[in-house]
């Protein structure tokens, strides 16, 4: 096996990348490269050429820095079409790529565990994403001292029943009792509840629509419980420094 390895062989080429932060596919140009080649021997008188393109790639629309890697080898040749092409792209992402929030009030167990969600969607590691979904409901019940709930159970001779539980299906209902949430919400957050019991021990794959749901409305409960209180306070304040 032999190795050569170069530097700059690409830079200055432009090429059509999907932009991380534009989110469509714009023009890129290759701010440097390491560039590496070789050949290697796999049977008698029989030897794979290959190439490798390591590249630092700058969007020419927003100015966004990302990082891109091109290979290809003689096996992926076709004399027609030439080169078949691999491209990798980091980090990585689709028209589609959701965006991590900032929070700035939330709690900092909650942010770690909500950008670890975001990321496990965006590399379509779904059933983790399902879990991190409902690590995040366990979460913000944990960080607001919800210990347990009331919750309606049919007993064997068909009547309901009122019990105070301390899974997370009593804890949700401890939101809404605790005036963390309005009752709709506490519903909402039962499916997530659902979606992450799937994912956790059915091991069952949820769709990207429904995790994309799911992140939005995590998304908008934690506006709703961090960042629009602290908005309401620095706004009051405001109000009254111009009263003085």
């Amino acid at each position: 096996m032999s190795r050569k390895i170069e530097y700059n062989i690409t830079k200055d080429k432009i090429i059509q990348v999907i932009c991380i932060t534009c989110k469509n596919r714009n023009r890129h140009k290759v701010l440097t490269s390491v560039d590496s080649s070789g050949e290697e021997d796999i049977a008698y008188n029989y030897t794979i050429n290959w190439y490798i393109h390591h590249q630092i790639i700058e969007c020419q629309g927003c100015g966004s820095i990302s990082f891109r890697d091109e290979s290809s080898n003689s096996e992926d040749f076709d004399p027609e079409d030439g080169y078949n092409i691999t491209e990798l792209i980091y980090p990585k992402r689709t028209s589609n790529t959701w965006d991590t929030k900032e929070f700035y009030n939330v709690p900092q167990n909650l942010r770690r565990i909500y950008k670890e969600t975001i990321d496990c969607y965006n590399i379509d590691c779904l059933t983790l994403c399902g879990a991190g979904v409902r690590a995040l409901v366990e979460g913000l019940c944990k960080e607001n001292n919800i210990l347990d709930g009331v919750v309606e159970e049919q007993k064997a001779d068909g009547t309901i029943g009122i019990k105070r539980k301390k899974d997370l299906q009593g804890k949700i209902n401890g939101l809404y009792e605790k005036g963390k949430l309005t009752k709709k919400s506490a519903e909402i957050l039962h499916e997530h509840r659902f979606l992450g019991n799937r994912a956790i021990h059915e091991l069952s794959l949820p769709s990207k629509e429904e995790l994309g749901f799911a992140i939005e409305i995590v998304e908008n409960v934690l506006d709703t419980l961090y960042e629009i209180p602290q908005k309401a306070i620095q706004l009051k304040t405001e109000r009254l420094k111009k009263e003085i």
